[in-house]
């Protein structure tokens, strides 16, 4: 570099000795063309890497450096070049063992930097604030520091896109691990994610099992670059001998340039996400504007249903279930809908999902079993006894007071508790084996009728099956209502029902609809049928009428839909 060179940077130097100056000023300095070739560097600099000055000078780092890009100064100067403003930054430096202060300026067609020894304090300050920005079970930054880098983008008008990965499944491992097991789980993921990344790419947690890739070069190649860390996150994991394989979901978002808000950002992100988890589990969903409004209206509609719950705007439907070898009444599930003042009677299907998100599963199912051996106590008192089952969620399955909860149900409904039917769906029940069995066991003691639903969808063996003490397998209604189309459902629901009666229970096909389904299914010797082909859902006070008319007591009567 030539005098006139530094004169351009510092101003004149009459009457100075410049490479004594700068000797004296403690510090290493260099200064690099945009091209990142080295122009100058004062002695200092070359002692600390103990080169001459023919080999650095006219020579980028990369040439005289193998590792610098993987060095504290490649990411200072790095962003000074790309943002053509000061930028300093404090690490450690393997070479020189020990940390430095890299300050780095951006001046002419090229970058000055400069870096001495950081003080005990300075490290110390500098560590503490990393801290805060930084994850510390993973040591990737943070939701703090990813904010940061955004107000930083957002500020340079920078386009970029944010990807928001949430773990499939992983409430698996904690499960059978314990928080260690899945802290384990989650130092892999973050690594391997890591790993993954591509120059342009930041890997942030954000919390729990999500994590955020900040991608600098919007929204090019953003599907592929999705589905490749998903595809990492697929791959399984060893921990302690046990083999799991997770799964990913993400939602994305594009910086909209009217959009400075990181919060915001993160927001859709989130909802992109929330949405795939539910739609496309296992894939990429890109934020829209009707995400926003549909979250609002979750948001409504979940106060609503607090409100609903406290309000006791929740009420029961009672659906008959049908013998098929009497043609008589002889029991129904209790349904559960809810009487919206404006909207009308909403369908569990609606409100049930965002009940369970919610966290209010226990209470609605207490609620239903109130409800529902009111009824039969009514029932009772008029003379007809007839059993209501209701069905419970896996949050009250795993609830240890559940069959105290029952037991005082039933005392103060003052009923026989075999008027009361329990329906578990099959899935539930294979959550977790020994705690169902369990459960099951007590409430079987007690005298309460269970049926497992949804039987045939594929979740438990027949080794299990021996385990539940249950009294019905309920049929899914995806086998039964192709019954008399298709020879596989057929044949399916045939076999069903013997290995049912194979262990002395009886069977329930659910969602009989046509009345050549059920002479089909009487010729297999299925045992009861529940759909609109014996009786839709009704009112109460209009089961009472029906139950009159078909209760086993009465006279034996013709199919027809109600």
């Amino acid at each position: 570099m030539r005098r006139e060179d530094i004169e351009s940077l510092f101003g004149p130097l009459e009457g100075l000795d410049l490479d004594h100056l700068l000797r004296q000023a403690g510090e290493a300095i260099v200064y690099v063309d945009d091209d990142w070739t080295v122009r100058y560097c004062n002695s200092i600099y070359l002692s600390n890497l103990g080169l001459s000055r023919s080999e650095v000078i006219g020579k980028t780092p990369f040439e005289y450096f193998p590792n610098f890009k993987r060095s504290i100064f490649y990411e200072v100067i790095e962003r000074c070049r790309r943002e053509r403003k000061p930028t300093a930054k404090i690490g450690y430096s393997t070479v020189l063992d020990r940390w430095l202060m890299a300050r780095v300026f951006p001046v002419n067609d090229g970058m000055l930097l400069l870096a001495n020894d950081a003080s005990e304090s300075v490290v110390r300050q500098y560590q503490l604030a990393q801290q805060v920005v930084k994850d510390p079970l993973t040591g990737i930054p943070n939701k703090l520091g990813l904010v940061n880098d955004l107000e930083s983008l957002c500020e340079q008008n920078h386009a970029f896109s944010l990807l928001v990965i949430g773990l499939d499944r992983f409430r698996s491992i904690n499960d059978a691990l314990g928080y260690a097991g899945g802290d384990m789980a989650l130092l892999e993921v973050a690594s391997r994610l890591q790993t993954g990344t591509v120059p342009g790419e930041q890997l942030y947690r954000l919390n729990g099992d999500e994590f955020c890739v900040l991608q600098k070069q919007g929204a090019e190649g953003l599907h592929e670059r999705a589905q490749a860390l998903i595809d990492i996150a697929k791959q399984p994991l060893i921990l302690h001998g046990h083999r799991f394989v997770l799964g990913a979901s993400a939602g994305c978002v594009v910086r909209d340039i009217e959009c400075r808000d990181p919060e915001q950002l993160l927001k859709r992100a989130a909802l992109a996400l929330r949405h795939a988890k539910k739609t496309q589990r296992g894939g990429l969903v890109s934020y829209e504007p009707g995400l926003e409004r549909s979250s609002q209206l979750r948001t409504e509609l979940e106060a609503e249903l607090r409100a609903a719950i406290e309000q006791q705007q929740l009420m029961l439907m009672l659906q008959p279930k049908g013998s098929l070898a009497e043609g008589t009444l002889v029991g129904a599930e209790a349904l559960i809908r809810w009487a919206h003042p404006k909207r009308g009677l909403v369908s569990p299907a609606e409100f049930l999902p965002l009940a369970d998100e919610a966290g209010l599963m226990g209470t609605i199912d207490q609620l239903v079993l109130k409800q529902a051996l009111h009824h039969v106590s009514t029932l009772y008192a008029m003379g007809i006894q007839v059993p209501i089952s209701i069905n419970l969620s896996v949050q009250s399955l795993g609830d240890a007071c559940l069959v105290d909860r029952v037991r005082e149900a039933l005392r103060a409904a003052n009923i026989p508790p075999n008027l009361l039917e329990i329906e578990i769906p099959e899935g539930a029940l294979m959550q977790d084996v020994d705690t169902s069995t369990k459960v099951l066991s007590e409430l079987h003691r007690m005298g309460v009728r269970l049926s497992i639903d949804d039987f045939g969808t594929g979740y438990s063996s027949f080794a299990y099956l021996a385990r539940f003490p249950v009294h019905t397998l309920k049929v899914d209604r995806s086998f039964v209502k192709d019954i008399s189309s298709s020879d596989t459902s057929h044949k399916i629901v045939k076999s069903l029902v013997r290995l049912a009666h194979s262990l002395s229970l009886s069977v329930i096909a659910e969602g009989v609809e046509a009345q050549g389904d059920m002479e089909i299914l009487k010729r297999i010797r299925c045992d009861m049928v529940q759909g609109y082909a014996f009786g839709r859902p009704m009112p109460f006070d209009n089961f009472v009428s029906f139950a009159r008319e078909r209760h086993p007591n009465s006279e034996p009567m013709r199919w027809y839909t109600v």
